[in-house]
């Protein structure tokens, strides 16, 4: 489901900070492998590779065989004379891209893939997505000339037929793409792109200024179930600006202008605007706590009609806990989300996201466990109708490293979506079982 677990066999999956941004130093220097054979995971683990100067290409595929109990995403009232159960192959081929100049001043980590399935009950449902994504990390440059500097850019896409219900990010639980947050579609034709850019500059030695850009859209075609309500496509355009003052050896503390605008096409747009104070604790080498806390004046108009501004509250709270053995990330996040179904509004949106990486007593066995919950509902609005969405989900496995180049995973997991959109509830759920195996080549 989310981060590191969701990705196993579905095909469009989180490009994570801690996969590919901060992401291509650690990589490269080693660190928990995330789920290699994913979209953006990669068949290997990049930091089980040795990077020179210079471009490394690492062709990748990977293979996946998964009995899927719902492959409409879609209660099943709705699916008359249709057969919501299949069993679907999968191949995924991927190449991916480590550069590193010769001074090692600019670090590029690329990925780029296809994913194409096969159903055997549905054959009209057989498809091929795309991915692909890269950061680019200047942060070395720009620090001979300023030392401590940071700059780093990140570009995520995906097409598929199979919208998906999260992409959560890194270590510290930030979204990778922040209209991907919960909502789970019906199956029905998105693709979408999410430019995340961030940059800091010390002032002096305890204190920084930092700031961020994320330009997001998702798009939607039509659905391929019968009778399925409308998916509002919209775009944001969201900007940070702070500082950032090391208060002591552990202790990291961050004062932040955001803004949030959404414009969900014709039927209007959204703006949120405010200020968050935030505090981070790092108790030991392997063990940190990121908290974030504030406010948002939200304000707009849908449908022509502009409502009244109100203010939203806006927090996250990341625990992450890393060793050589293990890699948890426990994460809250709650803030303004648009509604994607039927008609527009504001919604109040708070998930919680868990990851677990555990190695196993037996040699490059590791065990994987991931859950997530999202609750949405209508926020500032006086329309008075009902816009509600609820989503919970988890996925259980294994992971084997048979090679340094080759992984077998097996894994389960489960859904269950309640969606209220203009007083109509859809409710499904849905569990699906897969084994896969990707080999890398270099």
């Amino acid at each position: 489901m989310t981060g590191i677990i969701l990705g196993v066999g579905i095909g469009w999956y989180s490009l994570s900070h801690a996969q590919m941004g901060g992401g291509i130093g650690g990589a490269m220097s080693g660190g928990m492998p995330a789920v290699p054979g994913t979209a953006f995971g990669g068949a290997t683990d990049p930091s089980s590779i040795r990077v020179g100067t210079g471009l490394n290409v690492v062709p990748s595929v990977q293979i996946s065989e998964r009995y899927d109990s719902n492959v409409f995403f879609a209660p099943k009232s709705r699916l008359q004379g249709l057969t919501p159960e299949d069993v679907v192959t999968t191949v995924a081929p991927q190449v991916r891209g480590l550069y590193t100049d010769h001074e090692h001043l600019v670090k590029v980590n690329a990925v780029v893939g296809a994913v194409g399935s096969y159903y055997v009950n549905n054959t009209g449902l057989s498809y091929v997505g795309a991915d692909a994504g890269a950061v680019l990390d200047m942060s070395d440059l720009l620090s001979q000339w300023r030392p401590g500097a940071k700059l780093t850019v990140s570009d995520t896409f995906f097409y598929s037929p199979q919208p998906p219900a999260f992409l959560t990010g890194g270590q510290s639980g930030e979204q990778v793409n922040p209209l991907v947050a919960g909502f789970q579609a019906f199956r029905n034709n998105t693709k979408s792109n999410s430019v995340h850019t961030v940059f800091e500059l010390p002032l002096n030695s305890t204190v920084k200024l930092s700031g961020s850009y994320t330009n997001s859209f998702i798009r939607y075609g039509t659905s391929q179930v019968p009778g399925a309500p409308t998916l509002i496509s919209q775009d944001l355009h969201a900007y940070t600006a702070g500082l950032v003052k090391e208060v002591s050896l552990y202790d990291t503390v961050r004062a932040v202008f955001t803004d949030n605008e959404f414009d969900l096409g014709g039927l209007g747009s959204l703006s949120a605007r405010g200020g968050t104070l935030g505090w981070t604790h790092r108790f030991t080498s392997t063990m940190s706590l990121n908290a974030t806390g504030g406010v948002q004046m939200l304000s707009g108009e849908l449908s022509g009609v502009p409502f009244s501004s109100t203010i939203a509250p806006v927090s996250s709270l990341a625990f992450d806990w890393k060793d050589s053995t293990t890699s948890i990330v426990l994460a809250y996040r709650s803030a303004i989300t648009p509604s994607f179904q039927s008609q527009a509004g504001a919604m109040l949106n708070h998930t919680i996201s868990f990851n677990m990486t555990q190695n196993t007593s037996i040699r490059d066995l590791a065990a994987l466990v991931g859950a997530n919950y999202s609750i949405a509902n209508e926020y500032g609005s006086k329309s008075g109708s009902a816009l509600s969405w609820t989503t919970v989900g988890g996925t259980a496995g294994l992971r084997y490293r048979a090679t340094q180049k080759m992984y077998l995973t097996m894994t389960y997991s489960y859904q269950n979506i309640d969606n209220i959109f203009g007083g109509t509830r859809f409710a499904f759920d849905r569990h699906f079982a897969q084994l896969s195996l990707a080999q890398a080549f270099y």
